[in-house]
């Protein structure tokens, strides 16, 4: 019999491995990038991300006005800053966009990164990088 091109199951506990290091390379990557950042940083990262792509759901359908929208984003901001503890919080991004990830490092500062210190954060093709990505 031939050999199958198909990819063997992985197991349950092989999965959670593959995802608690996947989030802990994640934390590990962020912690050096934002040494400042409070204690439980990354839940607090997830919730703020819901939020986040919750408003630009709710503006993107119409449900709430702009003003209301704008409020919500500097809020986020905001948040995000008290969060991560940046040095510099033009380097933090809150997209606007429902269709992607809604907390980022602009494209500029993740190059700087990669190319000085060798610090590869996940990021979307538009080169930003992701603050809470999906980590499955």
């Amino acid at each position: 019999m031939g050999e199958s091109c198909f990819a063997i199951p992985l197991s349950i506990q092989t999965k959670l491995y593959l995802m608690s290091y996947t989030i802990k390379k994640h934390t590990s990557i962020l912690q050096s990038i934002f040494p400042d950042a409070r204690n439980g940083f990354l839940s607090d990262l997830y919730d703020l991300e819901k939020r986040v792509c919750s408003i630009n759901t709710d503006y993107c359908n119409g449900d709430i006005d702009y003003e209301d929208y704008l409020l919500e984003h500097n809020q986020f901001e905001q948040e995000l800053e008290e969060i991560l503890q940046p040095n510099d919080s033009s380097l933090l991004y809150v997209n606007g966009d429902p269709r992607g990830y809604g907390l980022k490092i602009q494209s500029e500062e993740r190059n700087r990164l990669y190319k000085e210190q060798g610090i590869n954060i996940y990021s979307d093709w538009g080169g930003y990088g992701i603050l809470a990505p999906e980590l499955n």
